[in-house]
């Protein structure tokens, strides 16, 4: 019935040529045209559909929103959250949640911004439901960047002379910019063409999880942005996603010249839009890397977990893909890892931490922890060795 309706649609456009009637391969290009027509609207519902599975299954319960609004928040100095040194170790789950909750009520969240109590609990749990039980790309490691990220605004002078607004949007960032996380690099991605490859061209992890974070910021009940006025919310999703896509270590290293050419000729302007891009940049690496500032102890247990989670990685590209993975992904290397955390430090980490400390006053404790690790590390690389050795 459909390909007569075509037909006779189709039999009664007017020709070029008044005398000729349609050939028969155009109708048959009419007839092709509506069966895809017919399968796209089918693919677009059920599309429509998947994501509406797929919201219910990523938002966090009412009940759940309703029982955590409820929860005492202590102060934030009792939470140690303006703190270089805090740490997630020992904090139960629901703690971690209190502290994020007081995180973003002392940058305004619910004074300036009116942001829903109850919404903003139910997003922070959905925040927390979408991260993957990874070994180290995980809810905490979220939490910790995030209190960085805290603790920088409320130490630097220049920082707080940011507007609320930057603010609110650096810490959104902070808390979703592992999404959804995998547990393996964008190298990986690449190397087994998954879906993520081949959707995205470059800084394939960065952008899902941003995608995923605007996800959740969409979704009714979850919408905290929703009181900002249109202005407010275009500029405020734009600095979030310009920070999550900083992550991405090669864009760092792409701009780090630029970056200390801007210091070296003290040209820095924080009301240059690209200059503040650059800063918000370098302040997300700066507290995604932040476990390298932090004392010993935490340093040497986090500095495992990335170790591990790296040969997890390791071990698939051996399995999966029959390949040799590098050292840092190799566990028959683990003795190399002292070796390998002074180079890191030395090449990635020390730099940013220098250059954030000539831009910004009162940082100077990240640099200094970050120097302090090095010569921990570097002190166990002889005896790693050695231990390697009698291996």
């Amino acid at each position: 019935e459909l390909e007569r309706v075509s037909i006779t649609a189709l039999l009664c456009i007017p020709a070029i040529n008044s005398w000729r009637r349609p050939s028969p391969l155009f109708c048959g290009l009419g007839i092709h045209n509506t069966r895809m027509h017919e399968k796209a609207e089918v693919a677009m519902k059920r599309q429509r559909v998947a994501l509406e599975v797929l919201s219910y299954h990523a938002v966090a319960k009412l009940d759940d929103a309703i029982r955590l609004s409820k929860c005492l928040v202590p102060s934030a100095r009792y939470l140690k959250l303006n703190d270089f040194a805090f740490t997630d170790i020992g904090l139960s789950d629901d703690e971690t949640l209190i502290c994020a909750i007081k995180i973003f009520e002392d940058a305004g969240a619910f004074s300036a911004f009116k942001i829903d109590y109850t919404s903003f609990c139910r997003w922070l749990l959905s925040v927390k439901r979408n991260y993957r039980s990874v070994t180290y790309h995980n809810w905490r490691h979220a939490l910790n960047v995030t209190q960085t990220m805290h603790a920088m605004l409320k130490s630097s002078t220049e920082l707080r002379a940011l507007n609320r607004l930057d603010k609110m949007a650096l810490l959104i960032a902070c808390l979703c910019h592992d999404l959804d996380h995998r547990g393996t690099d964008n190298k990986f991605q690449k190397l087994t063409l998954s879906p993520l490859a081949q959707l995205y061209s470059s800084s394939m992890l960065e952008r899902h999880h941003f995608n995923q974070c605007i996800m959740l910021l969409s979704i009714s009940g979850c919408d905290i942005l929703s009181p900002l006025t249109q202005p407010q919310y275009e500029c405020c999703i734009e600095t979030i996603e310009k920070c999550i896509l900083a992550t991405d270590l090669e864009r760092h290293f792409q701009v780090r010249k630029q970056i200390r050419q801007i210091i070296d000729t003290g040209s820095f302007d924080i009301s240059c839009p690209e200059h503040a891009d650059i800063l918000y940049g370098l302040l997300m690496t700066a507290a995604d890397l932040s476990a390298i500032t932090k004392p010993w102890n935490v340093q040497y247990k986090t500095a495992h977990l990335v170790a591990n989670e790296f040969y997890e990685q390791g071990d698939r590209e051996r399995s999966e893909l029959n390949m040799q993975p590098e050292d840092l992904k190799d566990r028959d290397k683990r003795m190399r890892l002292p070796a390998m955390q002074v180079g890191f430090i030395d090449f990635v980490c020390q730099p940013v931490y220098t250059m954030l400390c000539e831009l910004c006053t009162g940082l100077e404790s990240l640099r200094d922890g970050c120097q302090t690790n090095r010569k921990q590390w570097d002190s166990l690389i002889d005896r790693s060795s050695a231990e390697g050795v009698r291996g």
